[in-house]
């Protein structure tokens, strides 16, 4: 019996070629699709979990709370460790990490030679427990005191091959090498690791004893409570036997001990290590947090377009099976019983989800391989280890067999023999049409869900690459500054001065679009308030506002011989002084947490200093040159002539740092990495919203096949009696719109509630208009009647003669 139902099943395949191949097409399109989209679901979900302490680790934050905003941020003060260690020993073990970006590093090379190498991420300070808490396999080295002497360092295997070449395994030539970073400092290598995986909220490749980080930054203060980097973090490996409950009380405890009274109210948390990847509102290393929309929308996906897909393969089987009825009828009344029908049926539908699952996997695995330009990495499915995958095939597999195949087989399971056999078949389908239309429609509403989806995602993207941030944008280049030293920065800017073209040179310590402010307060002692306001502190010089083109309103620029007891305000300030006129604010004092009292000497225009996703905030400019640490250089010219520039700049900079590898970025392309995220997330509609559309054509074109089958003897009677190939088309053309608009219908109020929803999370954003409805709907019409057009002029073309005949 089960080789005459493999035989029966091949057989129909065969003989149906144009059916299968479709078939099989569809349902492999949405089954990669999904897997992709599974898998990228997968790996997000599984950041940290290598860990062997994974339940056990945390990490702590802070929320700050003034008169003006409130602030969440995973950076802790630096003696929060050595308090916590000392009054609470009991509760865990705090490790410091202080991450840090884009660096230069030096070595020796075995003729004497210097060479640079740019490293840009994955470098940070740790303490000397630092392996104690998180899984690191050494290929060389103790990790009880790899980090235990001042200047120590911990590389990994992928930055010995490409500082040191070695890649034969031969580590112990790099224990005691000197690295060199940012010609400033150096370090001695006291261990080998392997190189973190990918999955990590960790990625680091280089440690380094955590007090050298006293030798980079000037600004360090290591008995600060009222100084605070958000690239420092605190975890904590739990004590055995502790409850969270007893380590948040702790902190509150911490607050009421060391937080001075006439502080903004803060309030540390604590963030396991399994919610650090999820909540993005946090800052993490390397900004890799996702929100948990991102991990929801794919899953959303996946699950609609294998829904889709099996859409598809139910519209097409009932299409197929009319021809099939006289078959089912021979069968019954040969003693084939109704079960048995439906296990061949089933069996020819599990035959072709298990040939769509193979091609599938094979194009997901290319897919997987080359999606890194998408959404910033590269995957593999790796399904022998991967359990969680396989479980997930294994349920595609049977869920799409049941849905795919359930309905067909028990439509052509129940025909009777005699119907069947008097080539009636047809007419005993005929009552299955309302319900392919209603599953045309449901794809069609997923079809426009996810085009409406995604010219909103690509409309929001256009209004921030287009939105006016109150600044310049174009035409600016920054570029690093390894030392802020008058005798390096005046020669450098004297002959780019000289450079055709470059109209501004500024020195400052970042653009005013840059997560590099100094985060402190300020308050206005006329208002008698209690706490003060947060602010975000700028270190320019003289040409920074002309540079990048914020707005004067009232008062002065600074001068070069200018200190810090002055400032120059943004509209926000004024706002939050309660004042209307900037020139108001000309010569008022104001008190500031960074370097005491200064006086107003001019008011600008507000701008944005984050992304759109948050409201402008108050800033305050000063200028102090020992915070300067980048440059920025104006150009006017055509784009061609950016390259001569460029080159002019690294020429300036090679002279005067000849030790240091020249880097530089484009102003306006680094704004836009803000936006990364949303990049990826229109990405994945772009992609797969052209996918459903797809499978909803190829759905459409079964329906069209279906009525085409059963219209043939109406449409040869209305030849006959004169009717053109226009008015048959209209037949089919009619179906097609009534279908597409109930779907729109049905769609629209969906999208517009989701996407009104996502929108929500940007303070500045885009309005949903009627025409991106209007384009969804219109652009959907015009491919599916490209779609449906070929089945149906064969349609209205046929010769009525061969339709007629047995009648």
């Amino acid at each position: 019996m089960l080789k005459n139902y493999i035989t029966t099943a091949f057989r129909n395949l065969v003989r149906n070629k144009t059916y299968t191949v479709i078939n099989v097409f569809g349902l492999a399109l949405g089954i990669s699709a999904a897997i992709v989209l599974f898998k990228i679901v997968l790996f997000e979900k599984s950041f940290d979990q290598y860990q062997t302490n994974y339940d056990r680790l945390y990490r702590f934050t802070k929320r700050t709370e003034s008169v003006n905003q409130v602030d969440l941020e995973a950076g802790i003060q630096n003696p929060f460790t050595l308090a916590f260690k000392t009054d609470y020993p009991d509760l865990g073990l705090p490790v410091r990490t202080f991450g840090i970006g884009e660096n230069q590093l030096t070595i020796t090379n075995a003729i004497g030679e210097l060479q640079h190498f740019e490293q840009k991420r994955g470098i940070a300070f740790a303490d000397k427990e630092y392996f104690k808490l998180f899984d690191y396999e050494f290929e060389l080295g103790n990790p009880e005191t790899a980090l235990e002497k001042p200047s120590s360092a911990v590389i990994s295997v992928s930055l010995v091959e490409k500082l040191f070449g070695i890649a034969d395994g031969g580590y112990d030539r790099v224990i005691g090498k000197e690295i060199r970073i940012n010609d400033k400092f150096d370090v001695f290598v006291t261990g080998v690791i392997k190189d973190p995986p990918v999955n990590s909220s960790l990625p680091f490749f280089f440690l380094i004893e955590y007090e050298t980080i006293k030798e980079i930054f000037d600004f360090y203060q290591p008995d600060s409570w009222n100084s605070t980097s958000s690239n420092a973090n605190v975890y904590l490996l739990r004590g055995e036997g502790v409850e969270e409950s007893q380590i948040r009380t702790a902190l509150v405890d911490m607050v009421k001990k060391y937080i001075p009274e006439d502080k903004n109210n803060t309030s540390y948390g604590l963030q396991a290590l399994g919610d650090v990847h999820f909540q993005p509102e946090y800052n993490t290393y390397e900004d890799a947090a996702v929100s948990s929309d991102f991990l929801t929308i794919p899953i959303a996906i996946g699950f609609f377009l294998i829904l889709t897909a099996c859409i598809n393969f139910v519209n097409l089987s009932t299409a197929l099976a009319i021809k099939r009825s006289k078959e089912v009828g021979i069968r019954k009344v040969l003693g084939g019983r109704k079960e048995q029908l439906m296990q061949q049926f089933l069996g020819e539908t599990f035959f072709i989800t298990i040939i769509s699952v193979l091609i599938s996997l094979g194009a997901a695995e290319l897919i997987l391989k080359n999606m890194e330009q998408f959404v910033g990495y590269n995957l593999s499915l790796n399904l022998l280890q991967d359990p969680q995958l396989i479980m997930i095939l294994l349920g595609i597999t049977v869920g799409v067999t049941l849905m795919a195949g359930l309905y067909p087989s028990l439509i052509l399971a129940k025909l009777a023999p005699v119907m069947a056999l008097k080539s009636k078949g047809q007419s005993a389908l005929s009552g299955n049409v309302n319900t392919r239309r209603g599953l045309v429609v449901f794809q069609f509403v997923i079809s426009q869900l996810l085009v409406v989806c995604t010219l909103v995602v690509i409309s929001q993207m256009q209004f921030f690459e287009q939105k006016d941030l109150g600044f310049r944008k174009t035409s600016i280049v920054t570029f690093p500054l390894p030392t802020n030293d008058s005798e390096k920065l005046t020669p450098l800017k004297n002959e780019l001065s000289g450079f055709a073209g470059i109209e501004k040179i500024s020195f400052n310590f970042a653009s005013p679009l840059s997560d590099n402010s100094i985060g402190s307060n300020f308050g206005y002692a006329p208002l008698e308030m209690e706490g003060s306001y947060d602010a975000a502190y700028k270190v320019v010089d003289e040409n920074y506002l002309d540079l990048y083109g914020l707005e004067l309103l009232a008062g002065r620029n600074f001068r070069p011989t200018d200190t810090l007891d002055v400032a120059i305000i943004t509209q926000e300030v004024l706002r939050l002084m309660q004042m209307e006129d900037p020139n108001e604010a000309i010569g008022k004092e104001i008190l500031s947490g960074f370097a005491g009292k200064k006086r107003v000497i001019g008011v600008i225009k507000d701008f944005h200093t984050k992304s759109l996703k948050e409201k402008i905030e108050p800033v305050i400019f000063v200028s102090f040159q020992g915070y300067f640490y980048e440059g920025a250089i104006r150009f006017e010219g055509t784009d061609k002539q950016m390259g001569s520039v460029i080159a002019a700049l690294e020429n300036a900079w090679t002279k005067q740092y000849p030790n240091v590898l020249f880097d530089y970025s484009l102003f306006s392309e680094s704004i836009m990495e803000n936006y990364e995220e949303e990049a990826n997330m229109m990405n994945l509609f772009q992609i797969f919203s052209g996918i459903a559309i797809l499978i909803g054509c190829l759905g459409l074109y079964g329906l069209v096949a279906f009525l085409a089958s059963q219209k043939t003897k109406e449409i040869g009677i209305r030849k006959v009696l004169g009717a053109s190939i226009g008015q048959i088309l209209q037949i089919f053309s009619r179906e097609l719109l009534v279908l597409i608009v109930i779907a729109f219908v049905i769609a629209a109020p969906f999208a517009y509630y989701i996407m009104d929803y996502w929108l929500s999370d940007f303070e500045y954003r885009i309005n949903m208009n009627v025409w991106v409805f209007v384009i969804a709907v219109g652009f959907t019409l015009l491919v599916a009647g490209f779609t449906t057009g070929f089945r149906s002029i064969r349609a209205a073309q046929a010769n009525p003669v061969d339709s007629l005949r047995s009648e």
